[in-house]
């Protein structure tokens, strides 16, 4: 969920940091990456990775050193797909703290549900969802889904045969991970505030890679019928090209992951890559920055689809690219490009190898006969105006609506070619061109619109009005030109729920906006069926709460839904909360708690949250 992870100002200041680091180290000057640019206009699943101001840099720096930050010169490891070179690959990021336990826990079931939390407020005050709407019934084969990514769960860095990625090495490089944690959580959480400098945390994480029938029998008993889940890319293709061996470990440890969902009665929705790119391809060629990225990627989308066909109906090719090509424009990753490509153009060169790589999967898949749909999921809003009838917010919105859900929907469901506002705004040697045969490719490759849906905000355009930002690429809004506000203009009402402050740049609680989102991404992208395949929220000081009771959250959003199918006639199909379980929420580390479930990182024991109990129960009984 999932590719800006949000932590505002802390974020801001750690990109400035760096950057300034960097000029007084090497004398580099350095520009505001606008494309995917202003923090506060980054949102998505979880905080922004630290790009709104970048180094410009290509990837002909030896490599090394930018503000701490290691990398090997792209192309300067040459393959090698023996066991010494795959440990080569682990060497670039360092050690890697082994998990507690190596195998498979098997749950006792039935899982025993705790007592129905009481209200919090009367009745006539706050309704329970479930007591909302009573005559409106979900759809015939509705999927009440919960989501998950394969770095921020599975832990088991290195285990059983798994390549590095570049979220493995993000996590220990300097201010990569807001909180120091990386994926790994250590089980001496009693040292931790001595050692978590010393060592990273996401390498065990909710290690879900070995505690998933747990999980899954978990989700089963709460009346969930379905799991989103992703493939991690590095543990089927350790060394990620289409000329590397074949992992067959992790082969079997997704068909025997997808088989015990389909036994507890939970549909696997499976998502091939969501963030994680393999380090080697990184290495190799400069990653999603380089055209040599889309064969790798349709090879290994073919491999898993041959292996899985029949048994995941439902698959995502990418998760929130427009995220993941901005997050990769910044630092750290800004030091790994592949060769002219700077800070200010990657973004874009990776929107345009995301697109012809899931052209080329989409292919496979239907020439394969490959059973089920399949498409992508796309993340942010529409907007509303800021100022009622003001010609340059309603253009704003325009511009903003163009450059994030239009990116990539208006070439796959639309036209087959970017947003004319792109093209109009951008030379071709920042936004690549597709040729006749590209667009033909790409339009109509995707069976159903997908949409994590976290938000919905007013957009205004810049202070010193629109004109002056569109004429001028040196402006810092270029070439997005707008700016998401989180109030009105009548009075400087909050437009939404606050959220934790770690999230506080990008995400409101906005369900009296989510009808509206939703038709607006109808009428402009219309499908025959619909997902919100992402909706969640933090709630304020969740990571300070040390007694579970504590945490109150309450999730009573999904009425907006029910009305949403029954009196507009949106075509929604299914609905997913991020998170199964709290986890590693990219830059933002483990402060940021978006799941259903709570997870005691010294233990790895879960428990459920009250949202867990009043969602499911609300939805399950529909």
């Amino acid at each position: 969920m999932s590719p800006h992870l949000r932590y505002g100002l802390l974020c801001t200041s750690l990109c400035l940091a760096a950057s300034l680091a960097t000029v007084i180290a090497t004398g580099t000057t350095t520009q505001i990456s606008s494309s995917f640019s202003a923090l506060s206009s980054m949102p998505l699943t979880a905080p922004p990775t630290p790009i709104a101001t970048s180094v410009v840099r290509t990837s002909s720096t030896s490599a090394s050193s930018v503000s701490g930050v290691s990398f090997p010169s792209v192309g300067s490891i040459p393959k090698d797909f023996s066991p010494a070179g795959l440990q080569r690959l682990w060497d670039v990021v360092g050690p890697v703290e082994p998990p507690p336990f190596t195998t498979t826990r098997i749950p006792k079931t039935p899982i025993a549900l705790p007592s129905a939390p009481p209200p919090l407020y009367p009745s006539w005050f706050a309704p329970a969802p479930a007591d909302i709407l009573t005559n409106l019934t979900l759809p015939k084969g509705f999927f009440f889904g919960v989501a998950t990514a394969a770095y921020q769960v599975e832990g088991a860095a290195k285990s059983e045969g798994k390549g590095p990625t570049m979220w493995d090495w993000n996590s220990r490089q300097p201010n990569g991970v807001a909180d120091n944690t990386t994926g790994k959580i250590s089980l001496w959480s009693h040292r931790w505030k001595e050692l978590r400098l010393m060592i990273p945390v996401w390498d065990i994480v909710d290690l879900q890679y070995f505690l998933y029938k747990e999980d899954v029998a978990r989700v089963a008993a709460l009346g969930v019928n379905a799991h989103s889940f992703s493939i991690s890319w590095a543990r089927i293709f350790p060394f990620g090209t289409a000329d590397s061996p074949v992992n067959q470990e992790a082969l079997k440890h997704y068909s025997d992951l997808i088989d015990y969902h389909i036994a507890a009665g939970v549909a696997p929705v499976a998502t091939l890559f969501h963030w994680d790119t393999p380090l080697a391809l990184q290495a190799y060629y400069g990653g999603f920055t380089s055209p040599k990225i889309v064969d790798d990627f349709v090879n290994y989308a073919k491999t898993v689809f041959k292996a899985y066909n029949g048994r995941v109906k439902t698959w995502y090719t990418f998760n929130e690219p427009r995220v993941y090509c901005g997050q990769i424009a910044g630092y750290p990753f800004n030091i790994s490009f592949a060769p002219g490509v700077n800070s200010s153009t990657a973004p874009y060169q990776c929107s345009y190898n995301v697109l012809r790589a899931h052209a080329g999967a989409v292919k496979a898949f239907r020439e394969m006969g490959i059973q089920g749909e399949i498409a992508f999921k796309n993340d942010d809003f529409v907007g509303i105006p800021w100022r009622a009838n003001n010609t340059d917010d309603m253009q704003a919105v325009e511009r903003h609506a163009a450059f994030r859900l239009g990116a990539f929907s208006n070439p796959i469901y639309t036209t087959g070619d970017w947003p004319e506002i792109m093209t109009d705004t951008l030379p071709p040697s920042f936004l690549p061109r597709f040729t006749a045969q590209d667009k033909k490719d790409i339009k109509g490759t995707a069976d159903f619109f997908a949409i994590d849906s976290y938000r919905t905000q007013y957009i205004m355009a810049p202070p010193d009005g629109l004109a002056a930002c569109v004429s001028n690429p040196s402006h810092p809004l270029w070439p997005e030109c707008n700016t998401p506000v989180l109030f009105d203009s009548n009075a400087g009402w909050a437009a939404g729920i606050s959220p934790d402050p770690a999230s506080d740049s990008w995400l409101q609680a906005t369900p009296n906006f989510l009808r509206q989102s939703l038709r607006d991404i109808q009428t402009r992208w219309p499908t025959k069926k619909m997902y919100i395949s992402e909706f969640g929220f933090v709630e304020p000081f969740e990571e300070l709460r040390t007694e579970l009771f504590r945490i109150t959250e309450d999730v009573a959003r999904t009425s907006e839904i029910l009305l949403a199918i029954h009196e507009d006639k949106l075509p929604i199909a299914g609905i997913f909360a991020w998170a199964m379980v709290d986890n590693a929420e990219w830059s933002s580390g483990t402060s940021a708690k978006f799941g259903i479930q709570y997870v005691n990182y010294t233990t790895l024991e879960r428990q459920y949250k009250r949202s867990a109990l009043s969602l499911c129960k609300d939805l399950s009984e529909r």
